[in-house]
This record gives C-alpha cells, sequence and structure tokens, in this order.
C-alpha cells in the first residue's frame, strides 16, 4: 500500500472507516491506493473495504479470510527478509509437508447449538517462510465469520508461540467473500516522515527535568504497536503529568502567585466525532476520566472479562477498533499536557537551567 496522492481517473473507491473515499489505481493487475493520511490516524488500526460503489453494505458468505504474519523483531534482523512485509513474515520456518496441509474444523455457534459449520485453515508462504494463515468459511454473516476465524487463528497461534517460543503478530488481515468484488483489509496505517528542523533540536533542551518522565512514558507508549501497553504508557503521562502539577502549585502558592492554566478542550475532528462524540468541545478531563474507568483499570489489572473482549492479540484487536480508537485521541491529549505544563513552568519561573553544549558545538 502506497501514501500518495490518489489517481483522479481511477473509478473505484475506497471506503474507510472514519468516511472518506479515495481512488485506487491497478498496478500490474493488482490494485494499489494512493493515499494520505491525517497525522492523528497515522500508526493506528483502521479497516478499509474494497467494494463496488453500488454493493450492499454487508456482502454474504463464504468467505476467506487471510492472517498476515509480522513481526516488529525483524528490525533486528542483519539483512531484510527474502520477501515484503505485505506478503508476511514470521520466525517460523515452513517445511514442506506443512505447504501440503490443509486443517478442516467443525465447529458449533453456541447461540444456535443445532447448526454446525464448517472451516479449513491452510498454511501459505515462500522462501521457507511462513507467512499468512488462509480460512475458509461457509459462515453466512461477516461478523460472525471474522468472530470465529479470529478465534482459531489465535487459539492456534497462542499454542504455536508457546510451543517455539518465539512471537507471533497479526500484520494485518484480509477478508473476501468468495464470487464477489468485495476485499476489507484490516491494519494499521502507517506514520508518514515529519520534517526535523534545527529549532527542534533546540527544543529538546527545553523539557524540564520534572518532565522528563512524562516525555520518556509518552515515546515510549508511541513506539509501541500493541494497543494495551500503548494505552498504560499514554495514560500513565496523564498521572505524571498531574503529579508534576501538584509540584508545581505548591511552588508557585509558597511564592505568593496563583497557578493559572487556560483549560484544554477536546479537539473536534473525524477521529473523536465518530468514537467520542459525548466528549467533543468539553474538558480533557472528563474524556481522560473516561478512559481511566473504561479501559485503563481494566487493562492494568488483568481484568480477564474486558481483556478478552477487546485486546486478545493477535487477531480481536485487529478488528474491535476501540482501544486502539482511543490511544489515537488519548496521544495528542498527553502530549498537549506536557507541552502545557512546560509552558506554566516557563511563565511561573520554574525552569531548570538546560544543560550546556559540550566539545564546541552549538544549540
Amino acid at each position: 500500500m502506497s501514501t500518495d496522492n490518489p489517481n483522479p481517473e481511477i473509478e473505484r473507491g475506497l471506503l474507510v472507516s472514519y468516511e472518506r473515499d479515495v481512488k485506487i489505481e491497478e498496478v500490474e493487475g493488482k490494485p494499489v491506493v494512493r493515499l494520505s493520511f491525517p497525522s492523528f490516524l497515522q500508526g493506528h488500526i483502521f479497516e478499509m473495504d474494497l467494494k463496488e460503489k453500488s454493493a450492499s453494505s454487508e456482502p454474504t458468505g463464504p468467505f476467506r479470510i487471510e492472517y498476515v504474519l509480522g513481526t516488529e523483531f525483524a528490525i533486528h534482523e542483519d539483512e531484510a527478509p527474502l520477501c515484503t512485509f505485505e506478503a508476511g513474515y514470521s520466525h517460523l520456518a515452513m517445511t514442506p509437508e506443512l505447504g501440503r496441509l490443509r486443517v478442516f474444523l467443525s465447529y458449533i455457534d453456541t447461540k444456535a447449538p443445532g447448526l454446525s459449520r464448517e472451516a479449513v485453515i491452510d498454511f501459505k508462504g515462500s522462501n521457507g517462510v511462513l507467512q499468512r494463515l488462509i480460512v475458509r468459511t461457509d459462515e453466512e454473516e461477516l461478523s460472525k465469520a471474522i468472530q470465529m476465524s479470529n478465534q482459531l487463528v489465535a487459539d492456534l497461534l497462542d499454542a504455536l508461540s508457546l510451543s517455539k517460543q518465539v512471537p507471533i503478530s497479526i500484520r494485518h488481515i484480509d477478508v473476501h467473500a468468495e464470487g464477489k468484488k468485495f476485499n476489507r483489509r484490516y491494519m494499521t496505517i502507517p506514520y508518514q516522515p515529519r520534517p526535523l528542523t534545527t529549532a527542534n533540536i533546540k527544543e529538546t533542551q527545553n523539557i524540564p527535568v520534572r518532565l522528563r518522565g512524562a516525555g520518556r512514558l509518552f515515546r515510549e507508549g508511541l513506539s509501541s504497536n500493541r494497543p494495551p501497553y500503548r494505552l498504560l504508557c499514554l495514560y500513565r503521562v496523564r498521572e505524571v503529568v498531574e503529579k508534576v502539577r501538584s509540584e508545581n502549585d505548591r511552588e508557585v502558592l509558597a511564592r505568593g502567585g496563583h497557578p493559572d492554566r487556560p483549560p484544554r478542550l477536546l479537539s473536534d475532528n473525524e477521529l473523536t466525532r465518530f468514537a467520542f462524540p459525548s466528549f467533543v468541545g468539553k474538558k480533557v478531563g472528563a474524556f481522560l476520566d473516561h478512559v481511566r474507568s473504561k479501559y485503563r483499570l481494566a487493562v492494568a489489572h488483568g481484568n480477564l472479562d474486558e481483556y478478552f473482549a477487546l485486546v486478545l492479540d493477535p487477531a480481536n484487536v485487529r478488528v474491535d477498533h476501540r482501544l486502539d480508537f482511543t490511544n489515537a485521541a488519548l496521544a495528542p491529549v498527553v502530549a498537549e499536557m506536557i507541552q502545557d505544563e512546560i509552558a506554566f513552568m516557563n511563565r511561573s519561573g520554574l525552569i531548570e537551567s538546560a544543560p550546556q553544549p559540550r566539545d564546541g558545538t552549538t544549540a
């Protein structure tokens, strides 16, 4: 997938879950997306539907669901894998007999115990590397097909990871309606380059010692592609900043001053209107309290009902966007909290002296 500007001459459109139509083009007979995403959507998981514009919103089965494997540990390889990441990559060597293996499964829907369903799992790869698991199911409803397939694949990969003691992740999921022009992809939107200037380097010296822990947590959270861990780190930024605020307030009051900070409101954008409409335009504290009660406590304290419902990796987190949408809205909020407190400390004369450059360098 490329993130260039769209080609306006192509007539097919791509429906993105945040309700924007873009165009695609064909390269060597394959559809290639040419689009760009706003920065607040980059690094987060979305679903994209490729279908005829006149088609109904939900196709019927049978379905073919492909789980394309990936691992962030590929960055530690000496050389890039002998395959594209989009095709799939894992730390599992594919033996010849695995390519011929086909697993047939029968299962019963607990809500309709009298009805038996069939599923088939195939294992595909190249250059001796297992790249993807392909599930075929005769489920008629798309949501049921995905839910069933996710559970089968999650259980299988859990067992394989335990047996081989290697990390196994899902890069993206492709859903095809057999015999129909429909494709859905659950994927993480990649980050696009951001310009780095000398002014940005100089600004790095302006972070007070008290807030460096918050900055470290922010980077740790943003660098993780695991939504549960990312949420914990980003929410901890709030807790650290609030602790620093209390320390700063005590110092300002002791000097006879009055700690005054302008209120911050939750931004009004496509994401917040879609996922958090009741908090748009209100003080960010209400949104942050919602994050704490709804997700932070359940994830941190191992509430298994919430954990397995929301963040079971590697499958459910790709198709249940509640946690990742929360991260997408949370990251800019806590970044602003850090920046606001830096500004407050500057106004109040609480900034410590920045370290001086050495070895003849200038900042």
